[in-house]
């Protein structure tokens, strides 16, 4: 991957048809990007008005796009001749271009701060995460899952959207991922996955006496230990 300002994160879904942004289906077009000096895809936009523009932000906010086996993260950048909008977590855009695919977080992380070193500008809550990527110490995935809060939040984006429903009688409970969801690591290469039943308290009614029963939750976000994404932060 090249260096380049403003690099963020984006999930696109990768068909044999081409590569296509997961929720608004549209295509991008396979382009020579003078900066790269090589061909890539780039996706354009008219203008920024109202909330057009091509969007790209932090590695959380990607990870929450990713909705299929199809769906892969990439590493973007705006063109450095298009209109732009930086903000402190990404950018909207009105032409951005693909740098790389994301084979691995600690690659990003150094090519992040590589190109913040040679004088590319990046956005602050990027570089920020690049930094503490790098500043990662561990011997196990274990250990890097337990040490680290970026680690964990990673994790938690990743299995963002899932949910999980209790009925017991007429009594029902439904919980999604939030960011404090337990995390356990598994044997395998799974992404992260919630499992468990969710939180729920039940009343009975029996003549002039009331009971009230509680099941605990057991949610929990199981992540494979050979997770790509885990693996290649060590």
């Amino acid at each position: 991957m090249s260096m380049a300002s403003y690099l963020a994160f984006k999930s696109l879904r990768v068909t044999a048809d081409g590569v296509y942004s997961p929720r608004r289906k549209t295509q991008w077009d396979e382009v020579y990007a003078p900066f790269l000096g090589r061909l890539t895809y780039s996706m354009s936009a008219s203008s920024l008005d109202g909330d057009h523009g091509v969007y790209a932000a932090t590695i959380y906010e990607a990870l929450q796009y990713v909705d299929d086996d199809e769906c892969r993260l990439f590493v973007v950048s705006p063109s450095p001749d298009a209109e732009t909008e930086i903000g402190t977590r990404g950018w909207r855009t009105t032409c951005a271009y693909i740098i790389g695919d994301l084979a691995s977080l600690r690659e990003a992380a150094e090519l992040i701060v590589a190109s913040h070193r040679a004088g590319y500008p990046q956005v602050s809550e990027i570089l920020r995460w690049a930094r503490r990527t790098l500043a990662l110490q561990a011997s196990s995935v274990h250990e890097l899952v337990a040490q680290s809060i970026e680690v964990r939040r990673m994790i938690r984006a990743a299995a963002w959207g899932y949910y999980a429903t209790i009925r017991i009688g007429r009594s029902r409970n439904e919980a999604t991922v939030t960011w404090s969801t337990p995390i356990s690591v598994v044997a395998g290469d799974q992404p992260p996955t919630l499992t468990g039943r969710p939180y729920l308290k039940t009343h009975y009614e029996r003549g002039r006496f009331r009971r009230t029963l509680y099941t605990p939750s057991t949610l929990m976000i199981e992540v494979g230990e050979e997770w790509p994404l885990l693996r290649s932060l060590l």
